[in-house]
């Protein structure tokens, strides 16, 4: 199951303000701060880590131990040498000198958004799944909680 967008956000968000404070060098840093700063469930918090490396945004290495990680943020260093001295600013582009492709992508955007539209319908519907579970484990725990109160209420009212 893939991660929501907001969900990589604050990932991505939190590495960059570790890394911003180590002056982008590697850091070590234990995986329950990295939950506690994002929110984040632990398996939600192994899969972020996970898809960033794969994507080259993210180095992780081992730590000192098992609740530690080291890490280092690996897309700063491509847009640094990305950016060639004396090239022009993209904000400096006039709407003018931009060649149009507005014709190339319609056409191709409608075959790709029935995808699109497909698999995010089917992600959505695995997240329904997933909450209805949750609505589900929520519930039974209440329903023990409600059958523990009754039975320390007994305690309490026959005594």
């Amino acid at each position: 199951m893939a991660l929501r967008d907001k969900t990589n956000q604050r990932f991505k968000e939190f590495f960059e303000k570790q890394s911003k404070r180590n002056d982008g060098k590697e850091f070590e840093i234990p995986f329950s701060e990295i939950q506690r700063e994002t929110g984040a469930a632990n398996s939600t918090m192994k899969r972020a880590i996970e898809t960033l490396a794969k994507e080259g945004w993210l180095e992780v290495k081992p730590g000192r131990n098992s609740r530690y990680g080291l890490f280092k943020l690996l897309h700063e260093e491509a847009e640094k040498a990305e950016e060639l001295p004396g090239a022009p600013e993209p904000s400096s582009q006039t709407c003018e000198s931009a060649p149009d492709f507005s014709p190339v992508l319609t056409r191709d955007s409608d075959d790709g958004s029935n995808l699109s539209n497909e698999s995010r319908i089917h992600e959505l519907e695995h997240l329904i799944d997933g909450l209805r579970r949750r609505l589900r484990a929520h519930e039974m725990t209440i329903a023990l909680l409600q059958d523990r109160m009754a039975e320390i209420e007994d305690k309490l009212y026959k005594k």
